[in-house]
């Protein structure tokens, strides 16, 4: 039998009366494993805190030599597509001489340029070269040159001129004002791109004087090019007679309008194929403002009509918007489209004329396809664009075939005539003469 010891007799080894323990169970095995996986996260930040402390104190004295060194970074100076040299004006109505026209004309499109023949994954291939490429890298020298052959033949001037427009930038003239440079800029620079083998050397004139009596009265800035001057990008001389191809033109040449206005907030961009016919509307205080921008922006449009599964976004705020686009019946169109110049606009812009789209083979409508399948896949552009109806800036002419409706087409007090649809140069040219004499007997305020 089991007696009753004395009180004390059976002392449990583990327990509050044992003082080398704190629990009345074992302890496992693992327990101060345990401890210390929780101590853990608070040594390091301690150990962080001295290394934090220590590190600075260490380099304080050194902070001038890292700052150096990281100053030492130098990137590349931007510069126009064919060459590394500037021409600088301060007249913000920047377009090459038109009456070049018929000697551009004469001297033929190849002998503007250099081929050149590269390999390509073990390929001869054939490319296009500017005539810049041959430029003297001293500028003095290179000015010197080219004076010398433009006052001995005039066909030389006109292929120096044309090899030089790229070079051309707007820059403020310098005084006393105590305003910004950038007060200085342009709101707004209109940008078209002309081709001097489609329309005659009046039609030329006609397109381009257009832009510059509007910009003159409103205020805005003018920014034109040839557009076989974008051939060193698509080429390809063929792609200049490829209507699709051609068009691609119009986003190289928005790209080289933000490089010549840098500080303009805004560009708009009007195919040859069209006119400014209302003189008085200032195109800012008319949908530029986001109170008037938000009350014409058509949300929930499908971007490929007339039911296409991704729409323009319900919820847009119009002071978000950095891409005004209109569209027809068919598609989305790149006839007459505004950007802001912010580094969101340059980077969709940047984006939208990657090569990887143009090189595309399967966009039936060039760039018109490839901005709808960025739009598509790329909800944060998408999020900054707008599609406004496209009376608003680019009103169609009444083609007997288009089929277009009611709803799209010019009348008389529009802002802007476009005939993008035209099918030869005889055809365009006698639209624009069309439009060109209403816009004659239009009176303007």
């Amino acid at each position: 039998m089991f007696g009753v010891g004395k009180s004390g007799t059976f002392k449990p080894k583990y327990g509050k009366n044992n003082p080398s323990s704190t629990s009345f169970l074992p302890l496992p095995a693992t327990f101060h494993q345990i401890n210390r996986k929780k101590r853990l996260p608070l040594i390091l930040i301690v150990l962080f805190i001295i290394w934090y402390i220590f590190f600075n104190s260490f380099l304080s004295p050194f902070s001038y030599l890292f700052s150096k060194s990281i100053s030492k970074i130098h990137y590349p100076q931007a510069h126009p597509l064919t060459s590394t040299q500037l021409i600088e004006t301060s007249s913000k109505y920047i377009y090459p001489p038109i009456e070049h026209a018929p000697l551009l004309k004469q001297l033929t499109t190849r002998k503007l340029f250099i081929e050149h023949t590269y390999k390509e994954n073990g390929i001869d291939k054939t490319g296009i070269k500017s005539l810049n490429f041959l430029d003297d890298p001293h500028e003095n020298l290179q000015k010197a040159k080219e004076k010398e052959e433009n006052d001995n033949l005039p066909l030389n001037a006109a292929k120096n001129y044309f090899k030089n427009q790229d070079k051309i930038v707007f820059k403020p003239k310098s005084g006393s004002s105590s305003s910004s440079s950038s007060s200085k800029y342009p709101e707004l620079v209109i940008v078209t791109a002309v081709d001097f083998n489609k329309y005659s050397l009046d039609g030329l004139t006609k397109i381009v004087q257009n832009r510059v009596d509007y910009a003159h009265l409103q205020n805005y800035g003018v920014y034109v090019r040839w557009s076989e001057e974008f051939l060193p990008i698509l080429n390809n001389f063929q792609y200049l007679e490829d209507k699709e191809r051609a068009k691609w033109i119009r986003v190289y040449c928005m790209k080289a309008a933000m490089f010549a206005f840098p500080k303009t907030k805004w560009f708009w961009y009007l195919d040859e194929n069209g006119l400014i016919m209302n003189m008085n509307i200032n195109i800012h205080d008319y949908m530029l403002k986001p109170e008037i921008l938000n009350s014409i922006m058509l949300r929930d449009l499908p971007l490929i009509p007339p039911d296409g599964i991704i729409k323009t976004y319900k919820n847009a705020r119009a002071d978000s918007i950095r891409f005004i686009l209109t569209q027809s019946n068919q598609k989305i169109e790149t006839n007459s489209f505004l950007m802001k110049n912010d580094y969101i606009g340059k980077s969709m812009i940047d984006i939208w004329g990657d090569n990887l789209f143009f090189q595309y083979p399967n966009f039936p409508y060039g760039p018109d396809s490839a901005l709808t399948h960025i739009l598509q896949w790329h909800p944060f552009i998408l999020s900054k664009t707008t599609i406004v109806p496209i009376k608003t800036i680019a009103a169609s002419h009444k083609f007997k075939d288009n089929g277009l409706p009611g709803n799209l087409i010019y009348e008389d007090g529009d802002f802007v005539a476009q005939w993008s649809d035209c099918n030869n140069p005889s055809e365009c040219e006698n639209i624009l003469n069309i439009y060109y004499n209403k816009l004659k007997k239009t009176p303007k305020s």
